[in-house]
């Protein structure tokens, strides 16, 4: 026992002690971010809004539809949805500033959104939002965007994450229903 104590004494330096732990630190940052970074839930937010015909009620009623899908491995719990109005003004002293106005959603919330699996055909790592609201005549007369913002927390760790997309224009309205599954396009 006091071989080994006079050996680790012998070989024993500041400069490797304190790069020792120096490269502990590190590697521990770096195990740290990579994951928070892999373990996030990677929610996309499809860049179009799709304008179709009410599905629920059978009435010929328009209704606009959001969609997102879960491209992480895993499941998203807490899915949480807001979409908002705003419209952009300057005040006196130069800086810029958002006004935010609630759209109203048919649904909110999901408590759970299955993860993305490969070589399967079906969409269950996607899903719709709808507002009954005209969103393409509000962007165009009164000069509103559009703001989409989905919250989740991802099935194992915990952690959430907040994924945000502005429709600026009507250019991201389309007529017609999104195509199934984790596609970004809306079939006429």
């Amino acid at each position: 026992m006091t071989e080994t104590f006079n050996y680790f004494c012998k070989e024993f330096t500041w400069p490797g002690l304190i790069f020792s732990i120096f490269v502990n630190i590190l590697s521990s940052f770096m195990f740290i971010f990579a994951l928070l970074y892999l373990l996030k839930p990677k929610i996309h937010i499809v860049p179009l809004i799709a304008r179709q015909d009410n599905p629920f009620d059978g009435s010929d009623d328009m209704v606009h539809v959001f969609k997102i899908v879960n491209r992480s491995w895993f499941g998203a719990y807490d899915v949480e949805v807001r979409a908002n109005y705003y419209t952009i003004t300057q005040g006196d002293n130069g800086i810029v500033n958002k006004l935010f106005n609630k759209i109203e959603l048919v649904t909110n919330k999901m408590n759970y959104l299955n993860p993305k699996k490969p070589k399967k055909n079906y969409g269950d790592h996607c899903a719709q939002f709808l507002t009954l609201e005209d969103l393409v005549h509000q962007i165009r007369t009164n000069n509103k965007y559009v703001q989409f913002q989905v919250t989740a927390r991802h099935s194992l760790t915990g952690l959430s994450n907040i994924k945000t997309f502005d429709y600026v224009n009507g250019n991201y309205v389309k007529e017609g229903l999104f195509k199934a599954g984790d596609y970004d396009e809306v079939l006429q």
